[in-house]
């Protein structure tokens, strides 16, 4: 595996994600217990389609050393096709602000071009699309990235877990390690798919979607998301 994968993947890599619970918080709130469960219906609904779009933007911001015009377009076009996909401001919201966070760590780290012209040309990247662009940076290829989009998905809400229920530490990481043989299958699917994002699955959270708003206005919350 490739190192700057590793250090991607790591939760010490300052991205911002231990403020967020992807929706595990309130759907604790509202009696779910069975995280395993969520992480896996997450999979389906929200973390495979994400990892498929940014998958296409690295390929987009592999194209070029620089900050060339067309490849501007295409993450412009990548921009759209999620925001159409994810119809809830407030987690639209959410995706960004992770998205900028990674954007500013990932340029201490590389000195490249293409991080400083994505940075100032979209102040407000969704994660997914940051993720891809990053992953070009590091020289990821498409499935690690892919495998990295899902795994951070699954292990921001693991984490998020450990601060919302009575939890032993090990079981989250035996959540992580059944669900892995997933995580791969989906990572290897995103990355073999030679269809544009547009015409790729696009399936829907809509509970997550409702909930967004209802997190958002408690007055006492762990999370952002």
């Amino acid at each position: 595996m490739d190192a700057l994968a590793l250090l991607l993947a790591d939760s010490r890599f300052p991205s911002g994600g231990y403020a967020h619970s992807l929706g595990l918080e309130q759907a604790v709130h509202e009696g779910l217990t069975d995280v395993p469960a969520f992480l896996r219906s997450r999979l389906h609904l929200v973390a495979e389609a994400d990892a498929r779009v940014a998958v296409a933007a690295r390929r987009a911001a592999a194209t070029t050393r620089d900050s060339s015009a067309a490849t501007a377009r295409a993450l412009a076009a990548l921009d759209d096709e999620w925001s159409a996909r994810c119809p809830s401001p407030e987690l639209r919201e959410a995706a960004r602000r992770l998205g900028a966070q990674l954007l500013r760590s990932a340029a201490a780290v590389w000195d490249d071009p293409r991080l400083a012209a994505y940075r100032e040309a979209s102040r407000a990247t969704p994660r997914p699309i940051a993720l891809g662009v990053v992953g070009a940076v590091a020289g990821l290829d498409d499935e690690a990235v892919a495998l990295l989009s899902l795994y951070d998905d699954a292990a921001t809400v693991a984490s998020a877990a450990l601060k919302l229920l009575p939890l032993d530490p090990a079981a989250t990481a035996r959540w992580l390690a059944e669900l892995a043989p997933e995580l791969e299958r989906a990572a290897r699917d995103a990355a073999a798919d030679p269809r544009p994002v547009a015409d790729q699955p696009a399936p829907a959270a809509v509970a997550l979607e409702l909930a967004a708003p209802v997190h958002q206005a408690r007055r006492e919350r762990l999370f952002a998301s």
